[in-house]
């Protein structure tokens, strides 16, 4: 990315409330395999999922099974994540299950399949992490090739 120009963030056609972006961040609708969020340069390496955090506790209980699913198709992408738009204490408000169950899932994404769950505390906090986590995968990526023969 050269100065002055945007920094061009993929967004998957079917979300539905794009948060709140820094400035000089423009965003492009795009049919995403996996994931919510990712970069022209990381399609098919770093994808981003978004949630609520009512989205992501329905999604960690009574839609277990298929969100699972979802993380186990998020396995062939080196860099993955999940942000979630709200503090870990909105997430025991959404759901009757106990703290230790949300808990446990959370390390279990994290540790069992490389996929970390991030708090941003809220919607413009998400915008913000994304666009961060994507732009330093970009960098990364960048600076492994330029050290590549």
């Amino acid at each position: 990315m050269k100065p002055g120009e945007p920094f061009i963030v993929l967004a998957d056609t079917r979300e539905q409330a794009i948060p709140p972006m820094p400035d000089g961040v423009a965003i492009v609708r795009r049919c995403l395999r996996e994931g919510d969020y990712t970069l022209e340069s990381l399609l098919g390496i770093g994808v981003v999922e978004r949630k609520s955090a009512q989205d992501f506790a329905q999604s960690i209980t009574w839609s277990r099974e298929r969100f699972d699913r979802e993380i186990a198709r998020l396995q062939t992408y080196r860099w993955k994540c999940i942000v979630v738009e709200e503090d870990l204490t909105w997430v025991y408000r959404c759901t009757l299950a106990h703290r230790n169950s949300i808990l446990g899932t959370i390390a279990s994404y994290t540790a069992r399949h490389d996929c970390p769950v991030i708090f941003a505390g809220d919607m413009a906090g998400g915008g913000r992490l994304i666009c961060g986590i994507l732009r330093r995968w970009e960098e990364r990526l960048a600076a492994e090739k330029a050290v590549s023969p």
